[in-house]
């Protein structure tokens, strides 16, 4: 019912595409216990991962507008650690690869421009916004993987490694997201945003995580409006 009173009441209704550069993050740290004498605290570092989806935007105004978006994203995190297991100096490399299907809602306020009144003719123009919302995400896959080295009672020890982690992290992620862009063209437009998203919610699930794990995503997005 709000999707069409909003169509209703709105001025328009546009649909778009996009893609987008993300660069993601870790608040706190990854803590992993294998067994009581095995504990490993990993300090996670950015790492560039890319999503892409669709959006509906809905006019409320010509400054104030609703977008609704469904995205399937990736983010995660680096590691490059020395650790210690056992008593013996390790080193960890590799990553933590989280992927999501999440829905944004953003609340956008912006500039616009007016219809020309025919027969006139006005050429393309930029426009600017800023915006705030919520996203929910589904967590579809979570995989760490990466390299094992060091020296193994007197032994060079290298070993590959690939996990699923998924049980590790809570289903969902609730997030928070602010930014800004800008759009040109006048009938079909081109779209460019940066926004940061920031997880309300601890994201960990399982008893090796000691704290609070949340994601922190800075995201890069382009792509075209109809």
């Amino acid at each position: 019912m709000l999707l069409f009173g909003l169509t209703a009441f709105g001025q328009s209704v546009n649909y778009g595409l996009k893609v987008s550069k993300n660069i993601s993050h870790f608040y706190g740290s990854y803590v992993a216990t294998a067994q009581d004498d095995i504990r490993v605290t990993l300090d996670p570092g950015f790492a560039s991962r890319y999503s892409g989806g669709a959006f509906v935007r809905y006019y409320i105004t010509n400054e104030f507008s609703i977008q609704t978006e469904m995205r399937y994203t990736s983010r995660g995190v680096r590691f490059d650690d020395e650790v210690v297991i056992r008593n013996r100096d390790m080193r960890i490399t590799g990553n933590l690869m989280m992927n999501y299907i999440e829905v944004p809602v953003l609340f956008r306020f912006g500039t616009w421009l007016p219809n020309p009144e025919p027969p006139q003719y006005h050429p393309p123009g930029y426009t600017y916004h800023a915006f705030t919302g919520f996203s929910v995400g589904y967590n579809t896959h979570s995989r760490f993987s990466g390299d094992l080295s060091g020296d193994l009672f007197g032994v060079d020890f290298d070993e590959p490694f690939s996990d699923d982690v998924k049980y590790q992290f809570n289903d969902t992620d609730v997030s928070l997201i602010v930014g800004a862009g800008f759009e040109y063209g006048r009938l079909a437009k081109f779209t460019f945003d940066v926004r940061y998203i920031v997880s309300l919610l601890d994201i960990g699930k399982d008893p090796a995580f000691r704290g609070d794990i949340r994601h922190g995503t800075i995201s890069a997005s382009v792509g075209v409006l109809f």
